[in-house]
């Protein structure tokens, strides 16, 4: 596919930009592994437990500084041209004061659910492991500037600047204590977020240029209207964050800190794959999101992502399957035998995931973004409900809840699938979306 110029010199390419976040996610995977392989080996389960939870926990809380905005900029950065600078300036200045509120409270409550026995020494760890989490999140607007209009590349640079800091000073510098990991951990976004403002200020904003078109309705709202506009986002971005993770801080409650290490390192196979659906997911919405008004080239687009996620499922879930086992061994032997079963269960649940990206994406740019956002509260949902009844009535606890993520993500797909087929999406155009389903 030819590379389009576009209002900031380049055009999103799927193929192109997935490719380069599904790099990033690869090496940031690499990172990853170097990460719980140090905490594992220099903490017992119990505090490498809390340390986990408390870190899961923050990016919950924190994902109400995101608000939703970025995916605004997502749908409607590369239309913007020159007034994408106005509406990141407008959107960083809301997200300043949503986070200063964030350090204020989030960090009391983390230490006090999940801290046993109120041990202050985790307390300072718990206000530097929610500071991560508030700039990793203020960090996203640029970072989705960057790929909205064709730069996933730069975009790229930043992600493995976050992990590849963290994971530098984990291994060779943080002297084995809590506090040093925590600082390690706070380290990584600040440098993202530098990079990702100094790209932005430096690479694309010189290159902006306006259009003839009419520019979308974004660029003139104020603050309360950006708010506003994007409250629906701001509840599905809290989906995608707490959908992964709502296992973990179920165990944390119901289970032991010992139970949330043994998922933890099942959940990082999951993750391995989950990353590039994120990724896949977040150049749909940017590549179906420059059509949206164009039924016909959008049921084109559809179709094609439609099948290549069906093709990449499967080949996924093959090499999940084949490769994992064989990775837990090498990387966490004291894990490896007891975090098998779980994997597998995590592994149905990234499949499913991975085949509801093309409708999930094509339901998040119609007119009714909410149905995007109840399907995903709705698989948060079942996920909660299962988990109360399997984590305690199950002889594993973590079993149960792997079973639970997987009847989560299945559940998911089935109301993806089902309100995309019938056009719920959109309010503009009478279509039966089903054609695009059946390659009509």
């Amino acid at each position: 596919m030819a590379v389009e110029e576009s209002r900031s010199g380049r055009k999103v390419v799927p193929q192109r930009d997935t490719l380069w976040l599904s790099g990033a996610d690869a090496v940031n995977l690499a990172f990853g592994i170097a990460i719980h392989v140090v905490l594992t080996r220099a903490f017992l389960s119990d505090d490498y437990g809390t340390f986990v939870l408390l870190l899961d926990f923050f990016h919950v809380c924190v994902i109400l500084v995101d608000l939703g905005l970025p995916t605004l900029i997502g749908r409607d950065g590369e239309r913007l041209g020159k007034g994408l600078k106005q509406v990141l300036h407008r959107i960083s200045r809301i997200q300043f004061q949503a986070a200063v509120a964030a350090m204020l409270v989030f960090p009391v409550i983390g230490w006090f659910l999940f801290v046993k026995g109120g041990d202050w020494g985790w307390f300072e760890v718990a206000i530097l492991l929610c500071f991560s989490a508030v700039v990793q999140v203020i960090t996203y607007a640029h970072r989705t500037a960057l790929r909205a209009v064709g730069e996933a590349r730069l975009e790229a640079f930043v992600r493995i600047a976050d992990r590849g800091t963290v994971a530098i000073l984990m291994v060779g510098f943080a002297s084995g204590e809590l506090l040093g990991f925590a600082v390690a951990t706070a380290v990584g976004p600040l440098v993202a977020l530098a990079l990702a403002l100094y790209l932005y200020i430096s690479k694309v904003a010189p290159q902006a240029s306006d259009s003839g078109d009419e520019p979308p309705d974004t660029a003139e709202m104020g603050s309360q209207q950006l708010v506003g506009a994007g409250l629906p986002f701001l509840f599905a971005s809290a989906a995608l964050v707490v959908n992964v993770r709502i296992e973990k801080l179920l165990l944390g409650v119901f289970a032991t800190p010992t139970d949330v290490a043994e998922f933890q390192i099942a959940w990082l196979g999951f993750i391995a794959g989950y990353g590039p659906i994120l990724s896949l997911r977040a150049i749909l919405l940017s590549w179906f999101g420059e059509v949206r008004n164009d039924i016909e080239k959008l049921k084109h687009r559809y179709k094609r992502a439609l099948f290549a996620c069906t093709l990449l499922s499967c080949v996924g879930a093959i090499i999940g399957v084949g490769v994992g086992p064989f990775a837990f061994e090498a990387l966490f032997p004291d894990y490896a035998e007891s975090v098998q079963r779980p994997f597998l269960a995590l592994m149905l649940a990234w499949l499913f995931h991975s085949m509801a990206s093309p409708s999930l994406a094509l339901i998040q740019v119609g007119d009714r973004p909410w149905n995007y956002t109840r399907i995903l509260w709705t698989g948060i949902a079942v996920s909660s409900v299962a988990c109360l009844y399997l984590i305690p009535t199950q002889p594993s606890a973590v079993m149960g809840a792997a079973g639970a993520a997987a009847l989560a993500s299945l559940v998911v797909l089935a109301l993806a699938f089902a309100v995309a087929g019938r056009g719920r999406s959109f309010a503009t155009e009478e279509t039966d979306i089903t054609e695009m389903q059946s390659g009509k």
